[in-house]
């Protein structure tokens, strides 16, 4: 470890004496971080002529409708060790947690459910949160000043400000010491003071604006604890003016420490302040960034609207029609929303100004309704965005990441990992168990959970096949997160700098050698009670996941692999000649729809189209002008939007295989110790596909030491053989010879 850090405390005198010191409210985080939509068209709708109309999936862009990247730009963006391109994009995981039996579009959390469980979290025990509304209102200055300075302790280690070494640590803690005795808020008793942020700020542990590092490339700012957006509430209690600039002590809901006043609007009254942010999480009158971060275009004639930046979970009230303006500045308000920004007068007094949002921005009208894929879609919006420490350079930490994430639904999360565990009844332990019986319990959560090692949280996103061309695919779980430092899952242990938000697979490694999910030990579902039982109802049950509910298969038809939902019609034995029926889809009560295909798997519907929509990535696109029936081209994995002529809209997940001998794989089963002396293989250990709905046969042997039982190959290891094996599929065929030694 790198670093160590201790978590603020809810009681006020302890809060003052972790202030010393550059303690920044905040536990140790190996990353280095505080704290232990749909589819663009592929086709227009066909026109009504008597020739063939051929259709090319055109590229989507980011919408609100739409997370779908170019492949071929997603192919020159590198990416941890089994991550593939398409797994880049927050549709490719909406089928990727059916063993939580919730589905993706399933609300986890009802908005009528969201203040109640709310109130929970904001009095957990060690959530260390704060009751902004119900803070007493009357505290004593004196005391609390002089437990600040006191509580200031001289680092003994070296310490560098803005990249130059302190040369007397005495001397510069002393001067804040100082400015805190001596211009700091005074009187046996004070009220609070409400305020606003008006624009993206920190929290420190002291009251400067100096870069604080151990190093002097030191990448984070060690003074800072946390971060609060646009329009945030504060509560302050004390002051302090260091080299001319003024700083405020107090509280956000989540942490406390030292603004910067120039960031923040101090209300005239409590009544004002509470107006100023409180929302009805019910409600839609008031507006949520969903997306990184928004700059307000420049303005000219109202400088303090001008270039204003909008962070990710920034919660702006919206304002009323009846009361809009027909012209802000030089700008009218046509394709613009239009909210309510705190700024400042000349006094730093709160002045609430209407301004205007571009509506190209990803932004939500009241909070998200929580489901998978919303979770997903909002968590994969920051894919890439580089990390900060505790909310500095306008960035996320890993548990500022899964808090805002949360934000957006109406959930007010605790600030750091070990406090975001305290969540009421939500928490699952995971420590004890094996890497596969963590694997087996995250098979069965939904998209979403948080994820948590010592020092590190991250935001599950599914299970998927992890192949690193060296044997047959595994089931591995996959996760989101704000990262500082890890290694890639195999090969020399080379600790890498992200510093970005990433998706990776949990064999990843720490610096220790050991991987992400052998260190995890908790989950945490903020979800509803009702979602909750269906997942302890998953986790109680023997035997793990059901098998997939199908549509029933018509004559003609079956299933490319046991996983799949809907059926093909294979009759004719070629990839070239594939049907797909949504015939009995109604009947089925179906809520994925999942195909395994060839790569170039050309499949067609048994009924009129009105459209197919799909990435250009995964499949190209006909709709024949006469017949209307639709017909694509598979690429690679991915989704395809089916919308029929009825009006019907079906989504069909397509996993595209290309089978492939898995000889390394095989020889390490055969050789490995203490295996028994029949050893069964399937047609996925054999060749890497799912693709297990062909015929599998021995086509010659030397020995009589194996056996074909249903599509498994049983080998006896203790026969010496050399053992020829062919798989086929539609036509596609693959052999492998094997060697018993």
């Amino acid at each position: 470890m790198r670093k160590h850090r201790f978590g603020s405390c809810v009681c006020e005198a302890v809060v003052l004496a972790l202030a010393a010191g550059l303690l920044s409210g905040a536990a140790y985080a190996e990353t280095g971080s505080p704290g232990t939509r749909g589819y663009e068209e592929s086709a227009v709708s066909a026109q009504r002529c008597e020739t063939v109309v051929s259709y090319t999936s055109v590229e989507p862009t980011v919408t609100a409708e739409s997370d779908s990247t170019s492949a071929a730009l997603q192919g020159a963006v590198e990416t941890a060790e089994g991550v593939k391109p398409e797994m880049c994009v927050a549709s490719y995981w909406y089928d990727k947690t059916a063993g939580s039996r919730i589905a993706a579009d399933q609300v986890l959390l009802e908005k009528t459910q969201i203040r109640p469980l709310n109130e929970a979290i904001l009095h957990a025990d060690g959530a260390n949160m704060h009751d902004l509304m119900n803070l007493e209102s009357g505290y004593q200055a004196d005391a609390l000043r002089t437990q600040l300075a006191e509580g200031l302790e001289i680092p003994t280690r070296k310490i560098y400000v803005n990249g130059e070494l302190l040369e007397d640590n005495a001397a510069y803690y002393g001067k804040l010491r100082a400015a805190i005795t001596d211009t700091g808020l005074t009187g046996e008793h004070a009220e609070n003071r409400y305020a606003v942020a008006v624009r993206r700020t920190i929290l420190s542990s002291i009251p400067t604006s100096d870069y604080i590092g151990y190093s002097p490339t030191d990448a984070d700012d060690e003074k800072v604890s946390s971060a609060i957006n646009v329009n945030d509430p504060f509560v302050i209690r004390q002051q302090a003016t260091v080299d001319g600039k003024i700083y405020y002590w107090g509280y956000s809901d989540a942490c406390p420490g030292w603004v910067a006043a120039d960031d923040l609007a101090v209300c005239v009254n409590k009544e004002e302040w509470l107006a100023a942010w409180r929302v009805d999480p019910e409600k839609e009158d008031f507006l949520v960034v969903t997306q990184n971060q928004i700059t307000l275009e420049p303005s000219v004639s109202n400088p303090e609207l001008s270039e204003v930046k909008l962070t990710f979970a920034t919660v702006l009230k919206l304002v009323p029609e009846e009361v809009r303006l027909g012209v802000i500045g030089e700008r009218g308000p046509w394709n613009n929303y239009m909210v309510y920004l705190p700024t400042r007068d000349a006094d730093g007094h709160y002045v609430r100004r209407c301004a205007l949002i571009s509506q190209h921005y990803e932004v939500s009208l009241g909070f998200l309704q929580m489901t998978q894929k919303e979770l997903l879609r909002v968590a994969f919006n920051n894919l890439g965005d580089r990390y900060g420490w505790g909310g500095m350079l306008d960035a996320m930490d890993c548990s500022l990441l899964t808090r805002n994430v949360y934000r957006c639904f109406g959930l007010s999360l605790p600030r750091n990992t070990n406090w975001q565990q305290t969540v009421p009844e939500r928490k699952l332990d995971l420590s004890g168990m094996t890497d596969e019986e963590k694997l087996s319990v995250l098979r069965r959560m939904p998209a979403g959970t948080l994820l948590y090692f010592p020092g590190h949280t991250m935001i599950y996103t599914g299970t998927a096949d992890y192949d690193t061309g060296e044997g047959t695919p595994v089931q591995m779980a996959y996760v989101i997160s704000d990262t500082g430092r890890l290694s890639d899952s195999t090969g020399e242990l080379a600790v890498r700098s992200m510093y970005s938000v990433i998706l990776n697979p949990l064999n990843v490694r720490r610096a220790a050698g050991t991987t992400w999910l052998a260190n995890l030990t908790a989950a945490v579902m903020p979800v509803s009670s009702e979602c909750l039982e269906q997942i302890h109802k998953n986790l109680e049950e023997e035997g793990g996941e059901e098998p997939p509910v199908r549509v029933p298969a018509a004559e003609g038809q079956t299933y490319a692999s046991s996983c799949d939902t809907l059926p093909l019609e294979t009759f004719l034995g070629d990839r070239k000649n594939l049907y797909i029926s949504f015939g009995h889809v109604a009947d089925a009560e179906v809520k994925s729809l999942d195909v395994t295909a060839l790569k170039g798997s050309r499949i067609t519907t048994k009924v009129p189209v009105r459209k197919i929509l799909c990435d250009s990535g995964v499949a190209s696109v006909k709709i024949n002008g006469k017949t209307f029936l639709g017909m694509i081209t598979l690429k690679r994995s991915g989704t395809v939007a089916y919308e029929m002529e009825s009006g019907e809209r079906y989504e069909v997940h397509f996993t595209v295989e290309t089978p492939k001998a898995q000889k390394p794989y095989v020889k390490q089963r055969l050789s490995a110790s203490g295996v028994e002396d029949t050893v069964r293989f399937s047609v996925r250990e054999l060749f890497g596909t799912r693709l297990d709905g062909g015929e599998l046969r021995i086509v010659n042997q030397r020995a009589q030491g194996s056996q074909i039982e249903g599509n498994e190959l049983i080998l006896n290891r203790r026969i010496k053989n050399t053992v020829r094996i062919s798989y086929r599929y539609l036509d596609c065929s693959c052999a492998m010879t094997i060697t018993v030694r």
